[in-house]
């Protein structure tokens, strides 16, 4: 009987260390997870005070009417810095944002406003098309073309519940729209498609910074190849590449704007034990799509 109540005792006083034990690994679970979220959040602070200091250094680097030069110092030249104690490093780079034609321009709101935009961007729409040998490319153009100018996003025929700007389209839900047409046309073609190369997304801009245009839209324009281009095409010295091939800048004299205060910038950035990051767009002297990342 003492035996037994001393076997009774032992698994009692086991039982008790086991989900003491089961208490204390859950314990210290939840205090690692809230140590990350802390974590998380200093960062987001961390970034929203990078951001803003981003904004000013553009502002004062930029100017109101930056020169082609300085634009591509911005585009070729990293920005790093970091503490000597190792604590937190920073680094952005910034590309081109306006060098392609936008997909707003695709909208037939814009006929009459803008006939030439919306010429040249159906054309290169459907000349790409053609090329993939898409099977119904109007029900993709009339797609986007619903989401321009609609206000309302809608995903598999479902209309979403967020309204959205109109005239304006990510390219997260241009891809959405991709597989939508897919599934309705069981046509894989426009995912072959480099849509990147030729347009922008999630933006109003209304000019083209030729000077820093893609080679694939430029060798698109002016009927060249594009190995050509690949090989004697500078970006940020568009000249130099028309004066070769016998051409200037008259033929899009319309399309081409002066240099624009515009880019795109990724930073990446440590910060305590954790690595970070951010994108944004850089637009008219402020931050557009703002986007935190963790690494």
């Amino acid at each position: 009987m003492d035996k037994m109540r001393s076997g009774i005792t032992l698994l009692i006083t086991l039982s008790v260390i086991a989900t003491m034990v089961a208490l204390m690994g859950v314990m210290f679970k939840y205090l690692d997870v809230a140590r990350t979220k802390a974590e998380v959040k200093a960062s987001l602070i961390q970034s929203n005070l990078l951001k803003e200091d981003m904004v000013n250094l553009l502002d004062r680097v930029l100017g109101k009417k930056p020169s082609k030069d300085t634009m591509n110092r911005l585009f070729t030249t990293p920005l790093a810095f970091g503490a000597t104690n190792g604590e937190f490093s920073f680094s952005v780079g910034c590309s081109p944002l306006a060098n392609r034609l936008n997909i707003a321009w695709l909208s037939s709101r814009e006929v009459g406003k803008t006939q030439k935009k919306y010429d040249l961007a159906v054309n290169t729409f459907e000349t790409l098309c053609e090329k993939a040998n898409s099977r119904n490319p109007s029900d993709l153009l009339d797609a986007i073309v619903q989401e321009l100018e609609s206000g309302v996003s809608t995903n598999f025929g479902q209309t979403s519940r967020i309204a959205k700007k109109k005239g304006i389209i990510t390219f997260k839900k241009f891809k959405q729209l991709l597989d939508d047409y897919y599934y309705k046309n069981d046509d894989k073609s426009v995912y072959s498609i480099p849509w990147e190369k030729y347009f922008t997304f999630g933006h109003n801009i209304a000019g083209l910074d030729a000077d820093f245009i893609t080679p694939e839209l430029l060798s698109l324009l002016y009927e060249v190849d594009i190995q050509i281009v690949r090989e004697d095409y500078v970006e940020g010295d568009l000249n130099a590449f028309l004066s070769e091939i016998g051409e200037t800048r008259d033929r899009y004299k319309w399309l081409f704007s002066k240099t624009l205060a515009v880019a795109h910038c990724e930073a990446m950035y440590s910060f305590r034990e954790g690595g970070y990051g951010f994108k944004f767009d850089y637009i008219d002297k402020r931050i557009d799509s703002f986007e935190f990342t963790r690494q």
